[in-house]
């Protein structure tokens, strides 16, 4: 394993114009997240939260500051290799689930895997897999409308999990479920993290946040 940061952010900083002037929605943010870390990323709604994972995950850039993600200087990189780099390394889990109202279990699970020069059967196979190791491979063949908020979430992770990136970025993952099947899929983070996967979750659910093993929180865009 390479004794360098999976991430490294320095002096991180995301602007925008307004109006009324130039807003800060984070403000220079310095954080290490090394392989095999579970850290919650905490505060206010408003506070910089998800702006700060949309960066992580190369939806979006900083406005100054570097970001390295295995290696590679994310400010440097076109659309293109920014779309490649999120395929191979990046997992994303967001509180509405996102997945595709008209494709099955199985099929919303092995999307990612198109983007890859895969035959399908091996696509196939390996979404079965994810879908077993979130105890969903019974639902395959439902589409998501069939499933409930809790078993929804868990297709989710399932299609976070079928490229084997290098880090799973969850936004508010418990943000649209009860206490019951919030407290389910954290549980299925604390297996996924003690199997090895490194884990970034936004969350202003303090029972949540908790369940990491670090805490970073945020305040009017500034990391305390």
């Amino acid at each position: 394993m390479s004794d360098k940061p999976l991430i490294q952010l320095t002096s991180l900083t995301k602007s925008f114009t307004t109006d009324a002037g130039v807003i800060s929605a984070i403000k220079d943010i310095n954080l290490i997240i090394n392989a095999g870390d579970y850290i919650s990323i905490s505060g206010p709604s408003g506070c910089g939260k998800s702006t700060l994972l949309s960066i992580l995950g190369l939806l979006d850039t900083s406005t100054s500051g570097e970001y390295l993600l295995n290696g590679h200087q994310a400010h440097d990189l076109d659309v293109y290799q920014r779309a490649e780099i999120r395929n191979r390394e990046i997992g994303f889990i967001f509180q509405a689930f996102n997945l595709i109202g008209d494709m099955t279990v199985l099929e919303n699970v092995a999307l990612p895997l198109s983007y890859r020069k895969m035959k399908k059967k091996d696509r196939i196979e390996m979404a079965m897999v994810c879908l077993e190791r979130v105890n969903m491979a019974e639902r395959a063949e439902f589409y998501p409308a069939q499933l409930s908020g809790g078993q929804q979430q868990r297709v989710a992770v399932a299609r976070s999990l079928v490229v084997d990136p290098s880090i799973l970025l969850a936004d508010e993952p418990t943000g649209n479920l009860d206490s019951k099947n919030g407290g389910a899929i954290m549980d299925l983070f604390d297996e996924l993290n003690e199997e090895g996967r490194t884990i970034c979750m936004v969350t202003h659910d303090a029972r949540f946040a908790k369940r990491s093993r670090t805490i970073v929180e945020l305040n009017d865009g500034l990391l305390r």
